[in-house]
């Protein structure tokens, strides 16, 4: 009676300690334990300087083309990267992080006496559950004509492709952020006229799956002068 009892006592021991080891993991399942701003768009809540507001063209909170005609363009994008730093100490913060990482990349061409760039940023952090894992990123296309003459691009297209790479992967994206979402891809496309910049953001891009093994965002960033279309490609691996 004593030697069954023991076993009985040490059975409930086991399972008590096994649910202390996996209680904090279980109970944070994905979409529970994110501490994230309620606005909408990148820039919410952060107020936009007036000369910027002057010059640039909001086409929705994620999307901003730059079509004033400003002294200097470098100087002028100096101070738009200032205003997204200021934006971007908000931030996303998630308990339970795995793994948090972030990369950049840029391309250039020589054109018309002057050049073209493209640049991606894209960041994310993983985060591991005792059954599966959660993805959540941000990032920006940007694209900028540094030319005078002619001043503006008669079109710029901004392309950008998001995968996650994995088992049973699926992609989703906040309402109104321009993406559209195919199992682990969600991809964005945008044409403005008559501009010399043209820049889109996005965040809180929610991929789960039984596993991610690789987050990619591959950009093209494409200019059009007088029929003639110039594309650049950006790509950034956080897993490379």
């Amino acid at each position: 009676m004593t030697s069954k009892r023991f076993k009985i006592g040490t059975l409930l021991l086991t399972i008590l300690l096994l649910y202390m080891v996996f209680m904090p993991a279980v109970s944070a399942m994905p979409g529970t334990q994110k501490n994230q701003t309620e606005e909408v768009g990148f820039f919410s809540g952060t107020e936009m300087p007036e000369e910027l507001k002057k010059n640039i063209v909001q086409v929705d909170p994620y999307t901003f083309v730059f079509k004033g005609k400003v002294d200097d363009k470098k100087k002028f994008v100096a101070a738009w990267n200032e205003y997204e730093a200021k934006a971007k100490n908000k931030g996303i913060t998630l308990q339970y992080v795995t793994r948090e990482d972030s990369g950049s990349a840029s391309a250039t061409r020589n054109l018309l006496g002057s050049y073209i760039e493209g640049q991606s940023y894209f960041h994310g952090a993983r985060t591991d559950y005792v059954i599966s894992q959660e993805f959540i990123g941000d990032g920006n296309t940007k694209g900028y004509w540094w030319g005078l003459n002619p001043y503006y691009a008669d079109l710029i297209t901004l392309a950008s492709s998001v995968k996650l790479t994995g088992i049973s992967v699926s992609i989703s994206v906040p309402a109104g952020i321009g993406f559209s979402t195919s199992g682990d891809t969600a991809t964005y496309s945008g044409t403005w006229s008559d501009a010399w910049s043209a820049q889109h953001y996005y965040s809180n891009l929610d991929g789960t799956g039984l596993s991610i093994f690789d987050e990619d965002q591959n950009d093209a960033e494409t200019f059009r002068f007088s029929g003639t279309d110039y594309t650049l490609y950006t790509h950034v691996d956080l897993d490379a």
